[in-house]
């Protein structure tokens, strides 16, 4: 305070000097003696100010790197807990987005200048798991440079995630610091990590913990721009939306925001806004022209119909998917943070009503857009239901008499969903893929055939790809070799009825091995008994050479080869592996 005065004070002598009358003719010498003490209060206001915003900054910065370093030991814990470290890839998106990383690495570091749409059909003739075209492009483009320092292992692309995942804690801790302070903000971000999405987000390579951090980004901007429009803060806001739009198609909820943000704070002359208009036509130019070339290839990826049978499947489900993140008792202290926010009015108010827009948001884009029905697509919702959570708790906490008592006994509640989880999940397979490819790409310039469910064989394939940066070899699919399907499976039918003409077909690719992942309990499709016949039937040409039990769970990996050298017949293998959609495009 002392400080604060003398800082203010030597504003004030300043101040003073133009008044002397000694000095100048100009102003008469009442003016001096009003000027002076209203010069002087108005400095120190601005030193006050000044001196808050200091004091603002160095307690949010600790605040911050502490929140993000919590949810990076939430991380560690996650891998210890599921094995997720030493498994590799076995979810059926994660080899996938590894694999599109890949892709554009290699592309900007040795094909930049060739047509990217050509470059990625060759690189799928080779290797067809790269699905960029299903997902947009951006977070793929972001992170490919992490890849010119480092190995591309699934180590690397976890390593990667964990710094990834554990960035909604920083929008978070910005929410509740300004709401309750820095316990709460500290709080808050533990217990997120520690919720069961994130727990899966950091063991699983997936796009909805990236999703959920810019999402949250935006909506921190568009608190800021609530407050006042600026140019800056709406091309910021845009951009994030833009962003979030270009990572995953559910990044649309972003765009929800504005308008429900603006309904539950009455705040409609925001609508009258020139810049709030002029930043969502820039959006739209950044993400239109993707969406306009790409929607026949998304809409592939709808399990349901829409309309309102589905919608309120999806609404019971998704808000099944929140309450087992943080409890019913997580829901009701949710509801009173709202309230107590709400009650509290100015900043507090804003926030939490962002908090409602980015909740809402989600549940809406989710029940109305039938893609599918995961926990997961509510990742973008958590992080401000735990705000609001957190805030209720911290509510509760001022009219209670043992305060702290309170924070554990609450804390511990919110912790439990999570805690069951770990208990309760098992861990994550080891399907022992990188040593499979390892023994197929000995040879270099092979075709393979891989069998076992996506996971199975968007892992083998993406290990290969890795492998072979020349493209020289090639890997085939068997879900996709002896059997027809769209991009999630459906309309499956067999392509061959027959083990022998399965086996002639094999023969007839060059394929040099076959790589096969079973796992009790799952449920197989027709095609695997019938490749499984083909290899026991002497006369295939094919002799089992290696057996890799998994890690994690019980199954097994088997890898068989043929009995003489086999040549790939490149020009059948690319005649089976172009996909439709890529051959319109080439035409």
């Amino acid at each position: 305070m002392r400080r604060l005065l003398k800082s203010a004070g030597k504003k004030r002598r300043t101040a003073d000097e133009p008044c002397n009358p000694l000095k100048t003719k100009q102003e008469p010498l009442s003016s001096c003696f009003l000027s002076a003490p209203v010069a002087g209060l108005a400095n120190w206001q601005a030193a006050a100010a000044y001196h808050m915003r200091m004091h603002r900054l160095r307690l949010t910065l600790p605040t911050l790197a502490a929140a993000y370093a919590l949810a990076l030991l939430a991380g560690l814990l996650a891998w210890s807990a599921t094995g997720a470290w030493s498994a590799g890839f076995s979810g059926a998106d994660e080899p996938a987005h590894f694999l599109n990383i890949w892709f554009v690495a290699t592309y900007l570091s040795d094909a930049l200048g060739q047509n990217p749409l050509l470059y990625a059909t060759e690189y799928y003739l080779h290797y067809p798991k790269i699905s960029i075209g299903h997902w947009p492009p951006a977070f793929y483009g972001l992170t490919a440079p992490f890849f010119w320092g480092m190995p591309a292992t699934p180590q690397a692309a976890l390593a990667l995630n964990l710094f990834i995942c554990a960035l909604p804690a920083l929008g978070i801790a910005w929410l509740l610091l300004r709401l309750h302070g820095r316990v709460a903000a500290l709080a808050g971000a533990a217990l997120w990590a520690l919720t069961p999405l994130a727990i899966e987000g950091f063991a699983f390579v997936m796009l909805d913990q990236a999703l959920a951090a810019v999402t949250l980004a935006a909506a921190l901007v568009w608190i800021a721009f609530s407050s006042r429009q600026t140019w800056p803060r709406i091309l910021l806001f845009a951009a994030l939306t833009a962003l979030a739009i270009l990572i995953k198609g559910n990044g649309w909820l972003a765009v929800l925001v504005p308008p429900l943000h603006v309904a539950l704070t009455g705040r409609w002359d925001l609508l009258r806004s020139a810049k709030l208009w002029a930043g969502a036509a820039i959006g739209l130019v950044l993400v239109g022209p993707w969406y306009l070339a790409t929607a026949g290839i998304s809409a592939d990826g709808f399990n349901y119909a829409p309309g309102p049978a589905f919608a309120a499947k999806a609404l019971a489900y998704n808000f099944g998917a929140l309450a087992q993140n943080i409890g019913l008792f997580g829901l009701l202290l949710a509801a009173i943070g709202a309230v107590d926010a709400y009650r509290r009015g100015g900043a507090a108010r804003s926030i939490a009503a962002a908090c409602l827009s980015l909740l809402l948001a989600a549940l809406a884009l989710q029940s109305a857009v039938p893609v599918d029905l995961d926990p997961r697509y509510m990742a973008p919702a958590l992080p401000p239901l735990l705000v609001l959570a957190v805030a209720g708790a911290a509510a509760l906490g001022r009219l209670v008499p043992a305060p702290r008592a309170w924070a554990a006994i609450a804390a511990l509640i919110l912790t439990l969903p999570g805690a069951v989880h770990l208990a309760t999940r098992e861990p994550k397979t080891n399907l022992r893929m990188e040593e499979a490819a390892a023994i197929a790409a000995a040879n270099g310039g092979e075709a393979w055939l891989i069998d076992g469910g996506s996971g199975a064989e968007g892992a083998f394939i993406a290990a290969m790809a890795v492998r072979d940066p020349g493209l020289r070899g090639y890997t085939v699919r068997a879900s996709k070799l002896l059997a027809e399907s769209d991009f999630m499976g459906n309309r499956y039918a067999l392509r061959f009825t027959d083990p022998a003409m399965a086996a002639a077909e094999m023969r007839k690719l060059g394929l040099a091995g076959v790589v096969v992942a079973k796992r009790p309990g799952v449920e197989e499709f027709p095609h695997r008994p019938l490749l499984a016949a083909a290899l026991a039937d002497p006369a295939s040409g094919y002799g089992l050479v290696a057996e890799l039990p998994h890690k994690g769970r019980a199954g097994i990996t088997r890898i068989y080869k043929a009995n003489t050298p086999r040549t790939a017949n490149a020009e059948a293998i690319r005649a089976l592996g172009v996909p439709d959609k890529a051959k319109l495009a080439l035409e």
